[in-house]
């Protein structure tokens, strides 16, 4: 203990009596572990706010739409909405039309998905309304003009969500009158609510679409003890209900947020990964910059090494003065890297609009690679340090 307490004592003596050579060689190591924690960080973020994005549309639902895919599909009909609405495990179905159409309101105008449907929608979406009121039966029960905003096509028009609910906007041409406005929610695969316009089927039947149009998808969600088996379900019941044969490929999609999630969750933790190992090459050119400035330090300190040999110094007390020496050096870095890297990650964090998240295992595992990296960078000049013979140490000039 003497022996690595009195090692300690030199290192920081070390340090003081060579301030720049000391900075620039922490440098390397607090570069390496700054960039390994606030990579690793960021993308940890990522992964969950591609999560939590998916997640929001419900793991109990699922889309099912014409297959894009196969040469012989069909729009789906009403037969297989009432066949998928008695399929076992299915709690609540709701279908979309959707077209496209240029909405205006006064000078300002946008391109928008127009979405008619039904009221069901909005919980069966997990859609949250930010001002106003969605509408109700009654609306596509009297085909009311009304019409529920995406955020981004408010946005796009100029409207705030309290200045837009009570506004009429065109939207291809029909009048309709804003009753809600919607809270951001994101996209995925099957389309943005954010630039949609949701209006109640009824009031789109025979003015932006025909009478009795082609159904663009149908939202099903699950009972709760379902959840895990009611997609298959669905798939199995469409395919009956198609007269598909066991090898025909399916005439319809089925797109499973979760499954998505899954992948893209899965694609983002192997990028971060990818990313934390090129910044690691940082770590090991830090730890090279470490060995180098031992190297020279065992050249500079011969003849200490020759007097400390002399009056009786073992080979393993030099072996462990130069060891602490490299140590202390990396693990100095390796603190005010963490420090750094957790300030980058809030930084890249904002501008990426991305919450950071911090992984107990990525920061001790920083920290002991800072470790090794001192270790296997002082042990070759340690070795060398202990090879001097005391009768030549004290000669050399």
């Amino acid at each position: 203990m003497t022996v690595f307490l009195e090692s300690l004592r030199l290192a920081f003596s070390s340090l003081r009596a060579n301030p720049l050579r000391a900075v620039l060689t922490i440098l390397g190591i607090v570069i390496g572990v700054a960039a390994v924690v606030a990579l690793t960080s960021i993308g940890g973020g990522s992964t969950r706010a591609v999560e939590n994005r998916f997640n929001a549309f419900g793991t109990d639902t699922i889309t099912v739409q014409t297959s894009r895919f196969s040469s012989n599909a069909t729009p789906l009909s009403a037969s297989d909405l009432a066949a998928i609405k008695a399929t076992p495990g299915v709690k609540t179905t709701v279908y979309t039309v959707d077209t496209n159409a240029t909405v205006t309101s006064g000078s300002s105008a946008a391109m928008a998905t127009v979405t008619g449907t039904f009221p069901q929608i909005k919980s069966i979406d997990h859609l949250t309304v930010a001002a106003g009121t969605f509408f109700s039966d009654f609306a596509v029960a009297h085909a009311l003009p009304v019409a529920v905003l995406g955020s981004t096509v408010a946005s796009d028009m100029g409207l705030t969500p309290l200045r837009a609910v009570g506004q009429t906007i065109n939207v291809g041409g029909v009048r309709f009158q804003v009753v809600a406005v919607l809270a951001s929610q994101g996209g995925i695969s099957f389309g943005s609510v954010d630039s949609s316009i949701i209006v109640p089927l009824s009031s789109i039947e025979g003015r932006l679409v025909g009478f009795h149009p082609d159904i663009t998808s149908v939202r099903v969600q699950s009972t709760p003890s379902a959840m895990g088996s009611f997609s298959a379900a669905v798939e199995s019941t469409l395919r009956t209900q198609h007269n598909l044969s066991t090898s025909a490929q399916d005439d319809f999609q089925i797109v499973n947020a979760s499954s998505i999630a899954s992948a893209v969750s899965s694609s983002t933790k192997t990028l971060t990964e990818l990313m934390a190992a090129i910044a690691a090459i940082s770590l090991i050119v830090g730890g090279i910059g470490v060995a180098n400035v031992m190297l020279m330090t065992v050249r500079e300190r011969t003849r200490e090494i020759g007097v400390r040999r002399a009056v009786g110094a073992t080979r393993r007390d030099i072996v462990m003065q130069f060891l602490v020496d490299a140590v202390v050096i990396s693990l100095i870095g390796g603190v005010i890297g963490l420090a750094v890297g957790f300030g980058g990650a809030y930084a890249g964090g904002s501008a990426l609009s991305v919450t950071p998240v911090f992984s107990p295992t990525a920061v001790i595992l920083a920290i002991v690679v800072a470790v090794v990296v001192g270790v296997v960078a002082g042990i070759g000049p340690a070795l060398q340090a202990s090879s001097v013979e005391p009768t030549n140490a004290l000669r050399y000039e």
